[in-house]
């Protein structure tokens, strides 16, 4: 098995400031900007340009720089920029240790941005783990030289190729230099940055427009014939239809919430942070929820990265209170 995280802005986020800014004429300049000054002057960039990726997968977040002052210089910026890279892949390694439970011993990278010596001595400090770096970066290049080799005869067998990697590869270690208290600091920043970046792409006048001429949705539920695994991603726009008493917790510590559409009726079991003191009849947005079994019964939580907000202008709609879709034979379609 393998585990993949993709990084929305990477090598981009240089581009960027190279073609947006002329802060530099070839992106190699970036590491002699960022290296003659000695932090980032409180700067944190977010370079959610289309959103993040891995691990949150918010399409609503846009980019934010974060901190600047009037003594914010470029080479702030462009420190800030290999900064947010090496913090994108801190969340993604995050991620994949939770989801496996494993430890991450070292980590192995090629690619064009890992000539940047700051960059991967910087990965190495955040990560707390050692880096090695191919020393034939572009390794998809190589590969693909070596699969032509063997293709046309060049190279008899696979043992050839595995013997020339040998003599002309090999890696070099970055090792971490960073104390723990640091690195945690240093984390801490770049999630606060990354929460002010979340649900900005409302104020572009371009999705308003797109959203007044949006269509309205279709049922969210269907009818099976058997359950299916846990469905994760879902977006949903309820009507509050039930509140729970005061102090009623579920054994989790869960609020449980009865609400509901036109198809029928739901129950969310939310956090005490995601639990809205909401009303009866009011509407709530539902974002990256995901289904669970509960004694039987189909319900929705909130996976780690979404969240519960109030519904604003929305088209009023009636519950179908008749049909409690959270039986068995249901499931949510998440459109």
């Amino acid at each position: 098995f393998a585990l993949e995280g993709s990084v929305a802005c990477a090598g981009r986020t240089v581009q960027w400031l190279r073609d947006n800014f002329g802060f530099f004429k070839d992106a190699s300049e970036v590491e002699a900007l960022a290296t003659a000054v000695e932090d980032t002057g409180g700067v944190t960039l977010v370079p959610a340009f289309s959103g993040l990726f891995a691990p949150y997968w918010r399409e609503d977040a846009r980019a934010v720089m974060a901190g600047m002052t009037l003594y914010t210089k470029k080479e702030h910026i462009c420190r800030a920029a290999l900064e947010a890279v090496a913090f994108s892949t801190v969340d993604v390694m995050q991620a994949m240790k939770h989801d496996t439970g494993l430890r991450l011993g070292s980590m192995y990278v090629d690619g064009g941005m890992t000539i940047n010596n700051f960059l991967m001595q910087l990965q190495s400090d955040l990560l707390g783990v050692s880096v090695l770096r191919a020393k034939m970066p572009e390794a998809t290049v190589l590969g693909a030289a070596l699969a032509a080799g063997l293709a046309v005869g060049f190279y008899t067998d696979a043992k050839e190729v595995k013997e020339f990697l040998k003599t002309a590869g090999g890696h070099e270690s970055f090792q971490p230099a960073m104390r723990p208290a640091t690195r945690s600091k240093e984390y801490a920043r770049w999630k606060d940055a990354v929460e002010r970046a979340m649900d900005l792409q409302k104020f572009n006048p371009q999705y308003q427009v797109a959203k007044e001429d949006k269509p309205l949705r279709k049922p969210r539920f269907k009818k099976v014939d058997a359950l299916k695994p846990v469905q994760k991603g879902i977006n949903l726009v309820l009507k509050i239809v039930k509140l729970p008493e005061a102090g009623a917790l579920t054994d989790g510590g869960l609020h449980s919430v009865v609400c509901g559409d036109t198809t029928g009726v739901v129950t969310l079991r939310l956090t005490a942070d995601q639990f809205l003191p909401c009303e009866v009849g009011r509407y709530i947005r539902v974002q990256n929820g995901k289904t669970v079994m509960v004694k039987g019964h189909i319900h929705v939580q909130i996976d780690k990265w979404g969240k519960v907000t109030q519904a604003e202008e929305q088209e009023a709609f009636d519950v179908n209170t008749e049909k409690d879709i959270s039986a068995v034979e249901y499931e949510l379609t998440g459109e």
